[in-house]
């Protein structure tokens, strides 16, 4: 009991430790994506590899430890419903304007329309049971036990996260706010607690609490989910108190029915896919899961697609504006008497 009592103080400080490094670094799939469009700029994008790199350095000695019953992500295989899933998923980000991490992070700032996206993964969720289908891991981890390739692969964790760490050092122009983190403390924070707690309780995420709460044949109760649910609502909560930044905002009526849409394709993609984008990244990529890189890789090129499409879009739109006023001004006016 006792050790329980343990693991559970342990799995919800990293739940806090998590939620207060999502809001400290702004972290979001789609806010990567625009990021690089818009800005011409790729820190969010590489700190999320930084991320999934300090995430498997933490997750595979854990299972090999045993500490706590810790397991790396199960393997999931490559096929026609993880990429399906993955391309829906990433509508479903673009539609709500944030993917599950981004979400949690703007929720923590005050943004209280995100409270409506369990309601919208409900949905999802239900969606997938109807239509039948099911992600089905295919074997373990081959990090699930040490040896050549599992050290091979931590020194390529090590190397990534360095590399990622030094561009990230490279690309700050000023020096933080008060109460601010640096970009790669934010990653850092954000891989360990979420590969720690990957392995170690699998089940926690908000998107785990909705769908193990709903009548669905897979269901299982879990009390761990609540928990750290709350745990990492506070710490994203309190990452925006010390940065000064939540300031409630209810949103309007469309900017809640795009949260319940996006979150309910979202939740049908978290559905077929092993996890939504935070496990992807914690956890499938860092357990080198075939179908979860593909799952990621996928998501984040669909992303691109979509928002480059509408920057395009718009450009267009904002191009034949600007030449129909220029036209109406060259037009010669009335000629006098």
């Amino acid at each position: 009991m006792d050790e329980l009592v343990a693991t559970m103080a342990i799995v919800c400080t990293l739940a806090f430790l998590m939620g207060y490094s999502i809001n400290q670094g702004g972290t979001c799939a789609v806010a990567a994506v625009h990021e690089v469009l818009h800005r011409r700029r790729c820190g969010r994008l590489v700190g999320l590899m930084a991320a999934s790199a300090a995430a498997g350095l933490v997750a595979a000695p854990l299972a090999w430890s045993g500490f706590a019953d810790a397991n790396l992500a199960a393997t999931v295989g490559i096929g026609v419903t993880v990429i399906s899933g993955a391309v829906v998923f990433a509508i479903g980000a673009i539609i709500n304007d944030a993917c599950l991490l981004g979400s949690l992070g703007r929720l923590g700032n005050g943004e209280i329309r995100f409270a409506a996206l369990p309601v919208g993964l409900a949905g999802g969720f239900l969606a997938v049971a109807a239509v039948g289908f099911e992600q089905h891991p295919v074997g373990v981890s081959i990090l699930a036990a040490p040896g050549v390739v599992a050290g091979l692969a931590l020194l390529g964790f090590a190397l990534i996260l360095v590399l990622a760490l030094w561009f990230l050092s490279g690309r700050r122009q000023s020096k933080p706010s008060s109460g601010q983190w640096s970009p790669g403390t934010a990653m850092i924070v954000l891989g360990l607690s979420g590969g720690a707690i990957y392995a170690m309780a699998p089940g926690w995420t908000y998107a785990d609490f909705v769908q193990r709460s709903l009548p669905l044949p897979m269901a299982v109760a879990d009390e761990t989910a609540a928990l750290t649910v709350t745990a990492t609502v506070a710490g994203a909560i309190a990452a925006a108190c010390r940065r000064r930044t939540w300031r409630l905002r209810r949103g309007t009526l469309a900017d809640i029915g795009k949260t319940l849409l996006g979150g309910g394709l979202m939740g049908f993609g978290v559905g077929t896919i092993p996890g939504g984008n935070d496990g992807l990244v914690l956890a499938a990529v860092p357990s080198l899961s075939p179908g979860g890189v593909a799952a990621h890789v996928t998501m984040m090129l669909s992303i691109m697609a979509v928002l480059a499409a509408r920057l395009h879009w718009q450009r267009c739109r904002s191009g034949k504006s600007h030449l129909k006023a220029q036209r109406g001004l060259s037009q010669p006016g009335p000629a006098g008497d």
